[in-house]
């Protein structure tokens, strides 16, 4: 275990960069915290390039094993508490954080569904939707051209660790969507401007869940590649639904028709 002992040290600047979005993406890594997130990601798929660890949090680190996973290709890094405070996001760290590389993930086209979420912009219904879409089974999540960075803090602290679990591919062109329908996926937007009743619509086959934008709904270019536009039932005449919410409706009326 390599320590460092001084702020200004090159490694820590870096990683103070990653907090930054533009930083994320120029080296397509990020940032997770606290240890239940940290021993996820080692256990993943994923890439860890690095582990910082706090000086309050070294006999934690030893007690939970995860010296003992192999971290062969992963820099282990020890830190002061004070110096830690100045490259984490949280205000009560628990003293331990990872940087991983994104992972690219191809799409499968086996048969199932996948989530759509168009341009939804709060960070807890996006990683609410990403957690729901691994509870369900989703074969992923499509993400949109602008929908919430997914690798900002709260978005990441939202999922509870599904980041990790389940597929979670950008489609910024609609081009990997137009290839899912090609190849049998039905599309299945949700709306107000309809009178089809969603739980009357067929789910066995494979479909694409999608859910728009907080405040705008669905954009125009998906409902031009609309093959089912529905309608979830409001029978109190709210206005409308939670993106997330929603998202978990329609989710999970594809899971009930499949276990019939």
């Amino acid at each position: 275990m390599e320590r460092i002992e001084s702020k200004s040290n090159n490694f820590l600047k870096e990683v103070k960069k990653l907090k930054d979005k533009k930083h994320r993406t120029k080296s397509s890594s990020f940032l997770v915290e606290g240890l239940r997130f940290v021993k996820e990601a080692i256990e993943s798929d994923f890439n860890v390039e690095a582990l910082i660890i706090s000086d309050k949090i070294l006999d934690k680190f030893y007690d939970l094993g995860i010296d003992s996973i192999d971290l062969e290709n992963t820099r282990v890094v020890n830190v002061s508490d004070e110096i830690f405070t100045t490259v984490c996001d949280t205000e009560s760290p628990q003293g331990i954080l990872a940087i991983v590389k994104n992972k690219a993930l191809e799409i499968s086209e086996e048969n199932g569904f996948y989530v759509l979420a168009d341009r939804i912009q709060d960070p807890g219904n996006m990683g609410t939707i990403i957690r729901t879409a691994h509870a369900a089974g989703a074969l992923g999540v499509i993400l949109t051209k602008g929908t919430v960075d997914i690798y900002n803090e709260k978005t990441l602290r939202s999922t509870m660790g599904s980041i990790f679990k389940v597929p979670i591919i950008e489609d910024n062109n609609l081009e990997l969507t137009k290839s899912l329908r090609d190849n049998g996926f039905k599309l299945v937007t949700s709306t107000l401007e309809t009178d089809n009743n969603f739980f009357d619509v067929n789910l066995k086959d494979n479909v694409i869940i999608s859910v728009g934008n907080e405040g705008n709904g669905i954009s125009d270019e998906l409902k031009g590649l609309s093959d089912i536009a529905v309608k979830i039932p409001m029978p109190g005449n709210a206005e409308s639904l939670n993106a997330a919410v929603a998202a978990s409706i329609m989710v999970y009326e594809v899971v009930r028709q499949n276990m019939i």
